[in-house]
């Protein structure tokens, strides 16, 4: 997955220990990954049975509405691998979908399973690097933008994707967004 998501790899925020902990080793790429093309597929799908696959819709059949939905696409795939797959540090449960399975969760629980044991100073070291990278996640910073982006442009290229499979099965959506294959 590092592959897919090389703006969060190459990112200067990136620290080996704690993000390779959740982006990697607990699941956190392929969660944005399989987020972006569940979201991409079921928009484009929507799109074209909803808009482009019945005499009364036919209006709603153009290019306009097409590039809309595309853009939704990368709203929606945006704000959940911001408030989904990255979390919120505020939410004190710990149940909460939003923290449950967040990247703030994972940061608590690498902390706490690598005190075990430590000395004094690693623990030091260890709760610095925490600290700082939850404060600047709440600031929007580290590698959440950089996250959030590449999870959206992924959506976009599933959508797409999706479309040109998808579009010969409608009955107005033939031509959208260009009329070949």
């Amino acid at each position: 997955m590092d592959f897919f998501y090389f703006f969060v790899t190459g990112s200067e925020a990136w620290e080996l220990h704690y993000h390779q902990n959740f982006f990697n080793l607990q699941g956190g790429f392929l969660w944005g990954f399989i987020g972006a093309l569940i979201i991409g597929v079921i928009v484009a799908c929507t799109f074209y049975f909803g808009c482009c696959n019945s005499s009364k819709t036919g209006k709603s059949a153009n290019i306009g509405v097409w590039a809309v939905s595309l853009c939704l696409c990368a709203v929606i795939s945006y704000f959940y691998a911001d408030f989904v797959v990255i979390g919120d540090s505020k939410t004190t449960d710990n149940n909460s979908v939003f923290r449950a399975y967040s990247f703030y969760k994972a940061n608590d629980d690498y902390l706490i399973e690598k005190s075990i044991g430590a000395s004094p100073t690693m623990i030091e070291d260890l709760t610095k690097t925490h600290n700082q990278i939850k404060n600047d996640l709440d600031k929007g910073g580290d590698v959440r933008f950089d996250f959030d982006i590449t999870t959206a442009v992924l959506a976009v290229i599933f959508f797409f994707i999706t479309s040109v499979i998808v579009k010969r099965f409608t009955i107005n959506g033939k031509t959208i967004p260009f009329e070949k294959p």
